[in-house]
């Protein structure tokens, strides 16, 4: 429930322009050539970002993305400061930082690299968990893929709604809406996959309105129309 993945990738030749659409994702970036390596910090993207440019003038990149709400316990940062930013990994957790570094300087195969850091991690989490609250409540969301109100989330979950978007903030790093947003969005690039780019179809089948808010709403948060992705 913490950590969604590890990828290690050589970049080659990625686009200038590759982009990342939003995600509830925080990710933790390693950038390596043959003379540095750069650590990251990403919060939750709410926004498409450009990553192509950075990623070219790099051999290696190792990254580690979390789950909603998994890095908050790791951390113990609000993730709300987080949010659409990227920051220097060592200025945020040293230690942290540079134990994925040795890791990464000592181990000889992905086999070896993987077992080293699913170690770092697993020992932070001894005295922490994700808040049950954070946890029920996302997977309400998830399952009705976004379409569900405040309210709702609220009285499933026994708290107010202003408590509810406190504690968003601070383990997701977004509120509830915003969150809610997120998952319809992503919901709905899989459904257009499935319609043959159908506006219309998906539009009906994600729960929007209508075709014109889906289009709108998709442009928002991903900088492009449906048609164009």
């Amino acid at each position: 429930p913490y950590i969604a993945n590890y990828t290690i990738t050589c970049p080659g030749d990625m686009p200038d322009g590759y982009t990342v659409l939003p995600t509830a994702s925080a990710t933790l970036v390693y950038s390596i050539d043959e003379h540095h390596m750069v650590s990251g910090l990403r919060g939750v993207n709410t926004k498409a970002t450009v990553v192509g440019t950075h990623a070219n003038h790099f051999q290696v990149l190792l990254l580690i993305e979390f789950h909603p709400a998994g890095l908050y316990p790791l951390l113990r940062i609000p993730q709300s400061e987080l949010l659409d930013f990227s920051f220097a990994f060592d200025g945020i957790d040293k230690k942290l930082d540079k134990q994925v570094c040795h890791a990464l300087e000592a181990s000889g195969s992905i086999e070896d690299l993987t077992g080293a850091l699913n170690q770092i991690f697993l020992k932070r989490l001894v005295y922490v968990e994700i808040d049950s609250d954070i946890a029920l409540a996302m997977q309400h969301l998830i399952g009705a893929h976004g379409a569900i109100t405040v309210q709702t989330l609220s009285q499933v979950v026994y708290r107010s709604e202003k408590q509810l978007g406190r504690l968003f903030k601070q383990h997701i790093g977004t509120g509830i809406k915003t969150f809610a947003r997120i998952v319809r969005i992503n919901h709905a690039m899989r459904l257009l996959e499935g319609t043959n780019g159908s506006t219309a179809l998906t539009a009906t089948a994600a729960g929007y309105f209508d075709q014109a808010h889906f289009i709108h709403d998709f442009q928002a948060l991903c900088g492009i129309t449906p048609q164009t992705y």
